[in-house]
């Protein structure tokens, strides 16, 4: 039996050497995927000086002498609106400006050009002729060069790099992705996973009435459910009863559709009809590990078969929680992995309650966090067996506990991860 952290190191290693590819994905189905390598821009944004409001395009040398007592007038030449396109620079001398909208391109580039500023229209009194167009302006005030202007490059420079590998996109990254233009983002292919349930014990969900002995399956459709929230994509391959024959053939099935990573709930531990590391080895599947230190899911296995395409195997104990503790923090960083993104970081917060928990072993408990003005703590729940299922219901977040001692104490500062993982930023 190994440690969590000797278990994580392995499926480090393994990971490593099975990066999924990058796929040029078109933005609107970006969302949620993991960048695959850097993306730069390829213009500047804004990519021209323009009006931060609806003013006035000045020259800010012009201005430098204004002030309540002596206010500085200014021939109006002209309106420039949002989305018009200036060809020519119109030779304004400094006494003259031009009305300008919120977006409009500066009349002379801004930077280039003697109108290098803009006063907001409430800032000036307006002199307007009779068909109300505005004649001239008096300003009261000097202005900076550049002031309440956004100049090309201020939001993205040209060539700048907009993701990096390993960022999981958000709303806000397909905006600035949208606003450079980028069409199409390189992403990592989503991971293909492949669930099968076993055990002679295991009846549909569906079934009505359970005879002596029998089990509804409750892990496949959560396995679904959600595996899509860790990123990947998912396929069921049912129930296999108590056989190694059958089972080799399902694995074999598996395979062939080009599953990334195999998940089997059941049949890990050490008794009778535990036949999934016998089966696995018969496939000439290396074993990299089977058991860990850890509560719930002691049982579980990890395995990289031969096979072309080199898919791994998960075998997760099948009672439900430790399914879910398999999904949580043994499947979902290897996901991580596949795609270059950097390990997920607890949280931090207060036990507020003793529990108590079993020397020797990490345990991964159902909890309840609060976040509160001054700290966040985090209670243990009651029904930490891995067969209760009502106790999940509850909880919002998982608690570890280090392997050493016999009781978490109160206070003490512990780690806390969501019941799923966040997106990264």
């Amino acid at each position: 039996m190994i440690t969590y952290s000797e278990a994580l190191a392995i499926l480090t290693a393994s990971a490593r050497d099975r990066r999924l590819p990058v796929e040029w994905v078109p933005l609107d189905q970006t969302l949620g995927r993991v960048v695959g390598q850097e993306v730069r821009g390829a213009e500047a944004i804004p990519g021209f000086d323009n009006s931060a409001m609806d003013g006035f395009a000045v020259s800010s040398e012009a201005t430098q002498m204004a002030s309540a007592e002596h206010p500085v007038r200014l021939r109006v030449l002209g309106t420039i609106m949002a989305g018009d396109r200036i060809t020519e620079r119109p030779g304004t001398r400094r006494e003259n400006c031009f009305e300008i909208m919120t977006g409009a391109p500066m009349p002379e580039g801004g930077r280039a050009g003697a109108l290098n500023a803009v006063v907001k229209i409430e800032d000036v009194v307006v002199h307007r002729a009779s068909d109300g167009r505005p004649e001239s302006i008096e300003l009261k005030r000097a202005l900076k060069p550049f002031e309440n202007v956004r100049e090309r490059g201020e939001d993205f420079a040209e060539g700048q790099t907009i993701f990096r590998p390993g960022t999981q996109l958000a709303p806000e990254h397909l905006m600035a992705a949208a606003s450079l233009g980028l069409a199409k983002l390189p992403v990592i292919r989503r991971p293909r996973l492949a669930f099968l349930s076993t055990g002679d014990e295991l009846v549909p969900y569906t079934t009505r009435e359970l005879e002596p002995g029998q089990i509804r399956n409750s892990t496949a459709p959560y396995l679904v459910a959600a595996g899509p929230r860790f990123g990947a994509e998912c396929r069921t391959y049912g129930v296999v009863g108590d056989s190694p024959e059958d089972f080799l053939k399902r694995l074999h099935a598996m395979t062939d559709d080009g599953a990334d990573v195999i998940v089997t709930t059941g049949a890990v531990s050490m008794g009778k009809c535990d036949f999934i590391k016998e089966a696995l080895e018969h496939a000439g599947a290396l074993i990299r590990y089977h058991k860990v230190a850890i509560r719930p899911g002691k049982p579980g296995l990890f395995a990289e078969l031969p096979s072309p395409g080199r898919p791994v195997v998960f075998g997760v104990p099948g009672n439900p929680i430790s399914t879910v503790v398999g999904l949580r923090f043994f499947i979902s960083p290897y996901l991580r992995m596949l795609a270059g993104q950097p390990a997920e970081l607890p949280l931090r917060a207060r036990l507020a309650a003793p529990a108590p928990k079993p020397e020797g072993l990490r345990c991964f408990f159902k909890a309840r966090l609060e976040c509160g003005p001054e700290a966040s703590k985090v209670t243990a729940l009651h029904g930490q067996p891995s067969f209760m299922v009502s106790s999940l219901l509850e909880a919002n977040a998982w608690v570890v506990f280090p392997e050493a001692g016999r009781e978490a104490v109160e206070g003490t500062e512990v780690d806390v991860y969501p019941i799923f993982p966040t997106e990264d930023r």
